[in-house]
């Protein structure tokens, strides 16, 4: 990776970090931040409905309403913490938030002449099953291949694969006909009740629907 790093970006560029993992403290941090602030409550309300038996994922009428109600409120959340994380002050950078930092290192880099504009490949290239693969590019130094173990994805491709490895999951389809079904309402509304209210009604709109 820091090859290919430096292949792409340049030396100057300082693209990558080498050293211990304690420098990953930071992102750790923010993996934390994004599970208390954004995640834990839907993953409580998740747990509640199916405890409740509100839930089932292996209801297709379930999984759509569930989807079309709640990705839209977590997105949301998301956003809000990453909002919060780019504006907060850094205390060992002097202060500055992640944003500041960012524009400032850019800067540099433009004054220095190795600032490419290249911000990365767009989503669906990244998407590629093999995004990052280069068959025929050649072997790091057998030193630094001693002792790396070989890592074999067990992740189910596709669909199909995802429901037989129990992944219960929405395709776009599902989506579009639950969606043609119901024009008119409001999967957003705010119920005060983090969109429990609005899922029950939903799903019970749907079933008379079908």
């Amino acid at each position: 990776m820091e090859r290919l790093l430096i292949q792409h970006c340049g030396v100057d560029h300082c693209a990558y970090l080498r050293g211990r993992s304690l420098h990953n403290v930071r992102i750790e941090r923010l993996w934390r931040d994004v599970r208390k602030d954004s995640l834990e409550s839907y993953r409580q309300i998740f747990t509640y409905l199916g405890n409740t038996g509100l839930l089932d994922m292996e209801n297709e009428i379930h999984r759509s309403c569930l989807f079309l109600v709640f990705q839209p409120r977590i997105q949301a959340s998301l956003d809000r913490t990453r909002d919060a994380w780019n504006h907060h002050k850094v205390r060992t950078a002097r202060n500055k938030t992640p944003i500041a930092m960012f524009e400032l290192s850019r800067e540099t880099a433009i004054r220095r002449g190795y600032w490419t504009g290249d911000m990365g490949d767009d989503l669906n290239t990244a998407a590629d099953p093999l995004y990052g693969y280069d068959g025929e590019a050649p072997l790091p130094p057998i030193t630094e291949q001693h002792g790396e173990p070989e890592i074999v994805s067990q992740e189910p491709v596709g669909i199909d694969a995802e429901r037989e490895a129990d992944i219960c999951v929405n395709d776009d389809d599902e989506l579009r006909g639950v969606q043609e079904l119901m024009p008119d309402f409001d999967f957003g509304r705010n119920d005060e009740n983090w969109g429990i209210d609005v899922y029950c009604e939903a799903v019970l709109l749907l079933k008379s629907r079908m």
